[in-house]
């Protein structure tokens, strides 16, 4: 990719400004769930669990994934790497469903953002400029063909 102008930075920065503040913030609320809520589970690995059937929040698994995700957003923007599109994609589609009604809010309001072309442009994402076909590419097409 063509290296960008002080300009094209600052503008993909400042479009991908909120994304990464959410991102933060999310991060940061699921490290601190992961260590308040699971935090026993690691030290009690082997005592035996009374009752036969354990319901309830996920599994300190599912959290460090989630947890990961976030991260690796982050170090993938910072960085400016291409990745950080499709990564962000799926880390607001986590954060839409963990934080239902807030996340869900946020998520729809951030998702033109992390669309946007400056900022697929500021993280060297490919973008492909297709032209939409009309009725008479398709019948040159078919012409073509016969």
């Amino acid at each position: 990719m063509g290296e960008l102008t002080q300009e094209e930075l600052d503008q993909g920065k400042k479009i991908l400004g909120g994304v990464i503040n959410l991102f933060w913030v999310v991060a940061v609320l699921t490290g601190l769930g992961l260590f308040s809520i699971n935090y026993g589970e690691w030290f009690t690995r082997g005592i035996h669990v009374f009752g036969p059937v354990t319901i309830g929040l996920p599994s300190s698994n599912t959290s460090l994934v989630f947890l990961a995700v976030f991260v690796i957003e982050l170090v993938g923007i910072y960085m400016r790497k291409p990745f950080a599109i499709p990564l962000g994609r799926a880390g607001l589609i986590v954060a839409m469903v963990i934080f239902f009604p807030v996340g869900t809010i946020f998520g729809a309001i951030l998702w033109k953002r992390i669309n946007d072309p400056a900022a697929k442009k500021y993280l060297n994402y490919a973008v492909t400029a297709e032209k939409p076909e009309t009725k008479d590419d398709k019948k040159n097409q078919d012409s073509k063909i016969d």
